[in-house]
């Protein structure tokens, strides 16, 4: 990748001179109207390219590589400016300054969208990485959350599976308990049974004993 800007050694920008020609007016007519109106009536350009030129010269010529050119803002801002100008008036350049002008600045604007793009891809490179970092932290905090959450469940299970044992005991006590009280129960109805039938039976010897001592006591009277 070429990071130098284009050499200015061969292009004779400095001794450029501006001149007023009908074919320059009449190729400035199709470009700027008005710029060749006031050519026309003052012979004097808004903007003189000679200056123009020399500057951009000047600042090429002390830009060793691109880094300069994307560290130093001033120097950009007056490349821009100087672009500005310069494109203001192409109909009036030279083919060979105008070609220079032209590589100069596609090289430029190549710088700016290398960077641009390089500071996108940064930027973008520091987002995924406060992105990991919190996502990370939510990780942890997520971790940490499901181990306690764990360790209730596992507490919940046995302490379940403590109170089922303990329902199953209680239930078989129960069944035996009410097992015994069906049994006393069969008890308690034999022994009704029985005082049933032995009150019968009392009832019974009564009624004989009664009737054989009123037998007994009509003997005695006759």
């Amino acid at each position: 990748v070429n990071t130098k800007p284009p050499s200015t050694k061969d292009v004779d920008i400095g001794d450029y001179q501006e001149t007023i020609a009908m074919k320059d007016i009449n190729m400035l007519i199709e470009e700027d109207t008005l710029l060749a109106l006031e050519k026309l009536l003052t012979g004097v350009q808004s903007f003189p390219i000679g200056t123009l030129l020399q500057e951009l010269k000047t600042l090429m010529d002390s830009s060793s590589d691109h880094d300069h050119l994307e560290s130093n803002q001033e120097s950009k801002s007056k490349l821009i400016s100087l672009f500005h100008g310069l494109n203001q008036h192409q109909g009036l350049l030279p083919s060979d300054v105008k070609e220079f002008v032209e590589k100069v600045q596609n090289f430029f604007n190549d710088i700016i969208i290398k960077q641009a793009t390089s500071q996108q891809a940064l930027k973008m490179h520091n987002q995924l990485l406060d992105s990991k970092i919190d996502l990370m932290n939510k990780l942890s905090s997520a971790q940490s959350t499901q181990t306690q959450i764990d360790s209730e469940t596992s507490t919940a299970n046995a302490q379940i599976h403590e109170l089922s044992l303990q329902i199953d005991e209680l239930r078989t006590n129960l069944e035996d308990l009410e097992n015994r009280r069906d049994g006393w129960k069969v008890v308690v109805n034999k022994c009704d049974v029985q005082k049933m039938n032995l009150k019968a039976e009392c009832t019974e010897g009564l009624n004989k004993v009664k009737s054989s001592f009123l037998h007994l006591l009509h003997r005695r009277s006759t």
